[in-house]
């Protein structure tokens, strides 16, 4: 059995793999790398990519109102150069957009 990881080592690793997973890892690409450079077995990669999920998911969360603030920012910018240069469906895009992001588009 091998030496168990440190409270630092392990909070190390589980950040490597939200890295790995933001640049498009997936499940069976984070156990090989945990095999290979870490030693592991699947069931600690598991805790180890659970506990990475979860990260990613409280990010998202909490950069959530930012995130729609700035799309609607973007949009608005939109509506305003496709209303200058006569761009109308780029406009009515953004207008669609804008409904979406704030739970305002009619549901049939």
């Amino acid at each position: 059995m091998g030496k168990r990881a440190s409270k630092f080592e392990k909070e190390d690793r589980i950040l490597k793999m939200v890295r790995l997973i933001s640049n498009g890892a997936v499940s069976s690409d984070l156990v090989q790398y945990a095999a290979k450079e870490w030693g592991l077995k699947r069931r600690q990669a598991d805790t180890y990519i659970k506990e990475a999920r979860e990260i990613i998911i409280d990010d998202i969360n909490r950069e959530r109102p930012q995130i729609t603030a700035e799309l609607i920012h973007v949009c608005q910018t939109v509506i305003k150069n496709g209303m200058e240069s006569g761009q109308l469906n780029n406009v009515v895009g953004a207008v669609n957009t804008i409904a979406k992001l704030g739970g305002l588009e009619v549901k049939p």
